[in-house]
């Protein structure tokens, strides 16, 4: 008789607490999974247990799959950051006394009145130092303006980022340098940097999503020579080409095959 009554009185506690959850939700009618009598629960609902074992090893495979996931996609894009950086620093490139034009291709990149010289092989020869030695950064070839005129940088294939270059004043001291960044017609950068002509400076430009770079300088006091000359150098180009949408869905297909891959094993 005791055991009956203890069944009943827990029967009747279950049907309460389906009716205050009936209230709280409000829901009509609610189903939930019934409970042995013998099970001493510690909170107001026994029957709806989230702490199980099962659930415990779902959510750990959950989140390893989740981690492996972002790691796996983070991996990816940070290696296809690294390989698109690319430092020119032209020493790879044959030159003569005075200089030899640049390449029109060239680091798949498109060069117009742009010419290289060995700094030190000129200073020799000649027996006079210019701008092109103190803007010499990694020996021993730099790059400068064809006569001091307008140059320019183009790429036909992918838009790219320009990060940063050193520049130097061949002739002249403070030599005003203006650099211009275009995306198509429109021009979306113009900066104006003053070049020493005694050292190098590193400029940071971070010119993003471009095809077209146009430099123009002019100004300054003479530092060599007889007469004012408004040729720069050029060290150290650093850019990086933006990836293709292609290398993004190779990237999100790595991705889904992972999850493809792990949902089969934990199969």
């Amino acid at each position: 008789m005791k055991g009956t009554e203890n069944m009943r009185h827990t029967s009747r506690t279950q049907e309460l607490q389906r009716g205050f959850l009936r209230k709280a939700l409000g829901m009509n009618s609610l189903r939930l999974r019934p409970v042995a009598s013998n099970y001493l629960a510690p909170d107001l609902f026994p029957c709806y247990n989230i702490s199980s074992e099962a659930g415990r090893k779902f959510a750990m495979k959950t989140k390893s799959l989740a981690l492996r996931l972002a790691c796996s996609i983070v991996f990816t894009l940070s290696a296809i950051t690294a390989l698109s950086q690319t430092v020119i620093t032209f020493d790879d490139l044959p030159s003569s006394l005075g200089g030899a034009p640049i390449p029109t291709t060239y680091q798949a990149l498109t060069w117009s009145n742009f010419f290289v010289v060995n700094a030190v092989l000129d200073s020799n020869f000649f027996g006079y130092v210019t701008g092109a030695n103190y803007g010499m950064v990694s020996a021993s070839n730099v790059a400068f303006n064809g006569g001091g005129s307008p140059a320019e940088i183009d790429s036909s294939v992918t838009n790219f980022n320009f990060l940063s270059a050193y520049l130097t004043g061949a002739w002249n001291s403070n030599l005003n340098i203006e650099v211009e960044g275009f995306n198509g017609a429109q021009k979306i950068y113009d900066t104006i940097v003053v070049a020493s002509a005694t050292n190098a400076t590193l400029f940071t430009f971070d010119y993003f999503n471009i095809d077209r770079l146009c430099f123009n300088s002019y100004g300054g006091q003479v530092a060599f020579g007889p007469s004012p000359e408004y040729n720069f150098v050029m060290d150290n180009f650093m850019f990086e080409f933006i990836p293709e949408p292609s290398t993004f869905l190779l990237a999100a297909m790595g991705g889904v095959w992972l999850i493809v891959f792990l949902r089969r094993r934990r199969a």
